[in-house]
């Protein structure tokens, strides 16, 4: 029985001895554990939105010239050449 008993004292020490080397490792920033920690989340930074434009955004709609191919606005003045198909 006194065998036994050296063996199961010996297996609490080494525990003990292990245990108080994890906290000792983890409470100064050694490797043992720190690979289990959260990534600390970077700071969220507000981006700076520019003020609205008093008069609000242009928006005009545009259609294709059948004689150049280009879009044009739908509400633009004839460009002068003869064969221009917009309103004047």
């Amino acid at each position: 029985m006194g065998f036994l008993l050296k063996i199961v004292i010996f297996a609490v020490a080494v525990y003990g001895i292990w245990a108080t080397a994890r906290r000792f490792y983890r409470l100064f920033g050694g490797s043992d554990g720190a690979s289990r920690r959260p990534a600390p989340t970077p700071e969220r930074r507000e981006t700076a939105v520019p003020p609205p434009r008093a008069g609000g955004a242009v928006v005009e709609d545009t259609r294709l010239c059948a004689v150049c191919g280009s879009y044009v606005a739908a509400g633009a003045a004839r460009c002068g050449r003869s064969d221009c198909p917009q309103a004047a």
